[in-house]
């Protein structure tokens, strides 16, 4: 007993905390019915290009049959993240692609038909062009709690952040302890974009008699075309721009001449200094200071929780903090949701079971008999962590609440069977006698509560006709509690009361 009560504490400590991943904690899950094929191509790419590619991809997931594929949308140009927040460019783009309903599904895993499994395997098969991007993620049904897994870094120091951003880049994708665990890894600096960059030789212009603002205005004109005028169709107004034919992109108009001179036109390049480079689409902010975000989240099957990643980020920062001296670290994401619900729901649950010991303690006029009965709280906790651990099922917000359940059902079993041996003992009998006859009485009410509870549930736990991320968790917290604690209440309990109830106070009452 003490051994197992060692053992579940030990188990549920090291995996909400994060530095054991015994438990997979994951309080929001979900069954997926749709997921997005995201795709980043360099910068420079245009949206036609863009569109043709994920035509060919939509074209090759639907080549897969009705078993895996429902339908296929395709959007070039934009692209909305998990945070509902919406990017435009070129170069990016998604396919939200509907699977079959659950009883049509054949994954390659059939007849587990594992939604995440599935998308490892839609990842492997999608092979996008070189140089481009991809990635696979699964679209959350109701409120966004976004990636798995997300790193804030933020400070003052700009330079410091960027830093330890790109030092943070390279601990999760390249440690052997995480890399095979995280996919999707990406930052929220944006799209990266190709910028060409035109600075004026002022010197020169001056010597041809012309101002750097002028030679700059005549750049933008030549790659952006110059108004000359509106057009009114209707309600809409529409510019009217001058442009030089074959001008398609900045690096088609350095041979244009700007200028006359007699030895030659003086060209846009020889006008000016060309810098082309690539940056990031966006620059973010986190109570006024810089911030960058990585988000990530973890493959199908990992053992690892997000408690887990983010106390081997901890870990990490730990040991190079003090190269970053102007930047931090904060964590958001599922992790951080997951830490302010159980926080929450910890409240609550030792209220109530305050709230039932000052209940019980006025019943019995006793302080003792209270303890007694809600040890049977400890047994179902020892039985729902070592049944999660044994079926390595996941620990879901539907599993506390299941927790609650089965607390309410084994403090009535254990109230009963306490009462019982009280109304025996005052009857006359002797201390053991009264232990046993009670135990004999209130046998088949006991089981007969057990047993119809756990057998309702026992479907849901087996993932019988078809297995639920969600409900499946909360029937295993069911079958696992009900089990344990009705088992140990029934040898516990009465050892319990006959150790820690004196004589006088059981006559008495």
């Amino acid at each position: 007993m003490a051994a197992s009560t060692v053992a579940a504490v030990l188990i549920a400590g090291l995996s909400f905390s994060g530095r054991a991943a015994l438990i997979n904690v994951r309080f929001f899950p979900d069954n997926y019915n749709r997921y997005l094929v995201e795709l980043e191509a360099p910068a420079g790419v245009t949206i036609f290009e863009t569109s043709e590619t994920l035509k060919a991809m939509a074209g090759r997931i639907l080549a897969w049959g009705p078993g895996k594929t429902t339908s296929v949308e395709g959007f070039a140009g934009l692209m909305t993240d998990e945070d509902h927040a919406q990017h435009f460019s070129h170069n990016i783009g998604y396919l939200a692609v509907d699977l079959p309903p659950l009883n049509e599904r054949r994954f390659d895993d059939y007849p587990a038909n594992d939604p995440m499994v599935w998308l490892d395997s839609v990842r492997s098969q999608l092979q996008p062009p070189e140089g481009w991007r991809l990635r696979v993620r699964p679209q959350q049904e109701g409120p966004s709690t976004g990636r798995d897994v997300s790193v804030r870094i933020v400070g003052a120091d700009t330079q410091a952040v960027e830093g330890l951003a790109k030092r943070m880049e390279t601990f999760l994708s390249k440690n052997a302890r995480l890399k095979e665990h995280l996919v999707d890894l990406r930052d929220d600096r944006g799209y990266r974009n190709r910028v060409y960059r035109y600075r004026v030789k002022q010197n020169l212009a001056r010597e041809h008699g012309i101002s750097p603002v002028e030679v700059g205005r005549l750049t933008a004109g030549v790659i952006h075309g110059r108004l000359v005028g509106e057009f009114r169709n209707q309600d809409e107004q529409i510019d009217l721009r001058l442009k030089v034919a074959g001008v398609k992109e900045p690096a088609d108009a350095g041979r244009i001449p700007l200028i006359d001179h007699p030895v030659g036109p003086l060209t846009l390049d020889e006008l000016n200094d060309t810098l082309t480079f690539q940056e990031h689409g966006s620059l973010n902010r986190f109570n006024g200071y810089r911030a960058v975000t990585f988000g990530a989240n973890l493959r199908a099957g990992s053992h690892l929780s997000p408690a887990a990643v983010v106390h081997h980020v901890q870990q990490y920062y730990e040991d190079i903090r003090a190269d970053f001296p102007g930047a931090t670290l904060d964590f958001s994401g599922e992790y951080a949701d997951t830490r302010r619900s159980f926080t929450s729901l910890a409240y609550a649950f030792i209220l109530a079971l305050l709230l039932i010991y000052l209940i019980l303690a006025t019943q019995f006029q006793s302080y003792l008999q209270p303890m007694i009965i809600l040890s049977s709280v400890l047994f179902s906790f020892i039985g729902i962590v070592l049944g999660i651990f044994v079926t390595r099922s996941v620990f879901t917000i539907n599993s506390f609440i299941a927790m609650v359940g089965v607390t309410g059902i084994v403090v009535n079993d254990a109230l009963i069977l306490v009462t019982f041996i009280n109304e025996r003992y005052r009857a006359g009998l002797p201390r053991t006698e009264a232990c046993l006859d009670a135990c004999r009485t209130r046998l088949r009410p006991i089981l007969l509560t057990t047993l119809t509870t756990t057998l309702a549930f026992l479907p849901m736990a087996l993932g019988i006709p078809e297995p639920s991320l969600v409900w499946g968790a909360m029937a295993t917290v069911f079958v696992a509690g009900l089990c344990s604690a009705t088992f140990l209440t029934l040898f516990i309990v009465p050892l319990a009361w006959d150790l820690l109830t004196p004589d006088s106070a059981t006559r008495a009452l």
